[in-house]
C-alpha cells in the first residue's frame, strides 16, 4: 500500500515519520502491534473528507529513521511520545487515537500531558488499571511473555513470518478478506528489516508488570473507548474504562470484532468517531 511519508524532528533529535492528510483540527493516529500506519489509510481519508487533518506516524522503532540509540521503550517514555510528536509538528494539541500499543501511548499521553490532549480514542486496550488478571486473559495475552524471550526475533521471522498470520487469526478470528491480508503484508514488509522488528519487540522487552513511577492516573478526559466482543479482553472492560473517565466519555463495542475493531467494523467506527469529534 502506497503512502507518502513526511518527517519531523524534535530539538533533541527524535525523528517521526508519518503520513499526513487533510486540513483542520489535528487527529493523531497511532498504530499497534503487529501493524503499521498503512492501516489508517481509509480512515484518514474519511476524516480528511470531513474536515480534519490526520497524522499517522510509525511507532518509534518501527521505522529505522525513528530509532534513537539509548532511548527506551518503558511506559513513562512512551507516554511522552505524543507530546514529542506534537513538538516536532509545532502543534499545541490534538485528538489522539491509538490502537494496541498506540492505545497505551494514548492513555499515557492523557495521564502525563493532559494539556496536549483534546480527547482520546483508545482502541482494543482498556484503561491499564482495569486490565484483568484472570487466567484465561493471561493465557490469551501470553505473547507478552513470549515476545520478551531471547528467541522472539527468530520466532516471528520463521517460516516466512507465519507468526503474523497466526496472531491475526487468534486475535481477530472473524476478520477475513483483502484488508486483513494487506495488513499482514505491510507488517511483514516492515519486519523484514531487523532494525524494525527489534524496535517492535523492544516494547515488550521493556514492559514491566509494575505501574511506572511518575505516571499519574488518567484525569477526567473526553474519550471514545473502543473494543470488540471477541477480543483478548472482554467488552465490559472497555465500557468500564469509559465510566472511569466520567462525563464526556463513551464506549463503542463492535459486535463480532476482535483486536482490530476499527478495521473489522470500519464503517461503524468511522461513523461514531466523526460523531464524537463533532462534540469537541
Amino acid at each position: 500500500m502506497s503512502e507518502q511519508w513526511s518527517r519531523a524532528t524534535t530539538d533533541d533529535g527524535q525523528t517521526f515519520v508519518y503520513a499526513e492528510k487533510g486540513s483542520g483540527p489535528l487527529v493523531v493516529l497511532w498504530h499497534g502491534f503487529p501493524d503499521t500506519p498503512h492501516g489508517w489509510s481509509n480512515i484518514a481519508d474519511k476524516l480528511a473528507d470531513a474536515g480534519y487533518r490526520t497524522v499517522a506516524p510509525w511507532l518509534r522503532g518501527y521505522h529505522p529513521d525513528t530509532i534513537v540509540e539509548g532511548r527506551g521503550y518503558d511506559s513513562l517514555t512512551l507516554a511522552k511520545d505524543t507530546s514529542a510528536l506534537l513538538d516536532a509538528l509545532d502543534e499545541k494539541d490534538a485528538v489522539v487515537v491509538g490502537h494496541d500499543w498506540g492505545a497505551l501511548l494514548t492513555w499515557g499521553a492523557a495521564a502525563l500531558t493532559p494539556d496536549r490532549v483534546r480527547a482520546i480514542v483508545p482502541i482494543a486496550i482498556p484503561h491499564p488499571a482495569l486490565l484483568p488478571r484472570e487466567p484465561i486473559v493471561l493465557w490469551r495475552a501470553r505473547h507478552f511473555v513470549g515476545l520478551k524471550l531471547p528467541w522472539a526475533t527468530w520466532e516471528v521471522r520463521r517460516n516466512d513470518f507465519a507468526y503474523l498470520d497466526m496472531i491475526y487469526r487468534r486475535w481477530a478470528p472473524n476478520w477475513n478478506g483483502p484488508a486483513r491480508e494487506q495488513a499482514i503484508a505491510d507488517v511483514t514488509a516492515c519486519f523484514t528489516d531487523d532494525r524494525s522488528l527489534n524496535g517492535a519487540l523492544d516494547y515488550y522487552r521493556a514492559l514491566s508488570p509494575k505501574p511506572p513511577a511518575g505516571l499519574p492516573k488518567v484525569p477526567k478526559t473526553r474519550a471514545l473507548v473502543v473494543g470488540g466482543t471477541v477480543d483478548i479482553v472482554a467488552a465490559k472492560y472497555f465500557e468500564q474504562s469509559a465510566a472511569k473517565l466520567g462525563d464526556g466519555a463513551e464506549s463503542l463495542i463492535v459486535d463480532r470484532a476482535g483486536h482490530w475493531p476499527h478495521r473489522e467494523g470500519e464503517a461503524e467506527f468511522v461513523e461514531r468517531l466523526l460523531g464524537f469529534l463533532a462534540t469537541l
